[in-house]
């Protein structure tokens, strides 16, 4: 559905809940923030080709927001996260490595073999010490504005259309909270946060495959 679909089919759903009681304006404003909040709660916009970054010498951390535009989260579903020679190098977080490595924090440069995200910040388990390979790194993006009436949610990908309905279903909460129905909007809320639920393990589902699954060589 267009913007201007589901905006029509909230005022169809909603025919108490007029224009003089919420503007079409404020809907599309509620129209942007709910694609941006469904996408990052369902982490369906990724970057699927992931992102080189050029490395140097003694590197041990990047800005993500910096490198990657739109940059949300690693995408560290099997087969993709971060990668280094082309080699997948695995997720840990700086309290595993001050438990296995104490000292960690005073190692010489090496070849990194786990990594850690802190906010926009990606770190390596040990600086690099050679240039001469590069960092990739796989991500959730924050999805593109949903701001014109003849575009789709989720950044126009045909292959969440079975999910535009999720859009409407925050307007229904947001409407219903505004107007000041509170058991209804209550409802209306549980409805919304189970669809995103519901919508985040489908989409999850066909993450997985037996390419990424296939023994080592």
């Amino acid at each position: 559905m267009t913007r201007e679909e589901i905006v029509e089919k909230f005022r169809t759903e909603n025919p108490d809940i007029t224009k003089n009681v919420i503007s079409d304006t404020l809907l599309y404003d509620w129209c942007l923030t709910a694609d941006k909040e469904i996408c990052a709660a369902t982490r369906c916009i990724t970057d699927q080709n992931g992102t080189t970054i050029t490395t140097a010498e003694d590197d041990s951390y990047y800005d993500l927001t910096d490198k990657i535009d739109k940059f949300y989260d690693i995408d560290d579903f099997p087969g993709s996260g971060v990668l280094y020679n082309s080699k997948r190098i695995e997720k840990t977080t700086m309290a595993k490595l001050d438990e296995d490595y104490p000292n960690w924090r005073s190692r010489s440069s090496g070849t990194p073999r786990e990594w850690y995200r802190r906010g926009q910040w990606l770190y390596l388990d040990r600086p690099i010490d050679s240039k001469e390979y590069n960092i990739k790194v796989y991500s959730v993006l924050i999805s593109d504005d949903f701001d014109d009436d003849d575009i789709t949610p989720f950044n126009q990908l045909s292959f969440l259309e079975p999910f535009h309905d999720g859009i409407n279903k925050y307007l229904q909460w947001r409407g219903k909270q505004k107007k000041g129905n509170d058991n209804e909007a209550m409802i209306a809320k549980q409805d919304y946060m189970d669809y995103i639920a519901w919508m985040r393990k489908t989409i999850g589902g066909n993450k997985f495959g037996p390419i990424y699954f296939q023994p080592k060589r």
